[in-house]
């Protein structure tokens, strides 16, 4: 799989995920909220595609981390300057949201590492 390929497949799932969980927690109505998970992961992706993309790909639970991390801060910059809610819900928001999906990319991590071979003998 390209990188490229990567990135985009995990971003459709990171966006709808995010966006699912923002809804859930009153951010707005379910476009609104699309619209926000879809800007500020755009924020998160370029700046993953710029720099930080060789680093979080093979790095494993490290990589993981620090992708978590680094989305969390562009994330909370990227929705505080839209200033469209106060800086509590907002941050409550964005912690939630990665941590949902940063579980599930964990998951999926977990899954393409795990060796299920000797399992169905």
């Amino acid at each position: 799989m390209s990188i490229a390929t990567f990135f985009v497949f995990h971003f459709v799932q990171i966006v709808l995920v995010e966006s699912i969980v923002m809804w859930r927690l009153k951010w707005g109505t379910y476009r609104h909220s699309l619209v926000d998970a879809l800007m500020m992961n755009f924020a998160s992706i370029l700046g993953l595609l710029l720099g930080l993309a060789p680093l979080i790909r093979g790095a494993g639970p490290f990589g993981l981390m620090l992708f978590c991390t680094y989305s969390l801060m562009v994330e909370t910059v990227t929705l505080m300057l839209l200033e469209r809610h106060p800086w509590r819900k907002v941050v409550s928001t964005v912690l939630i949201a990665n941590l949902c999906s940063c579980v599930l990319l964990a998951g999926e991590s977990f899954m393409n590492w795990a060796d299920f071979s000797g399992l169905f003998r």
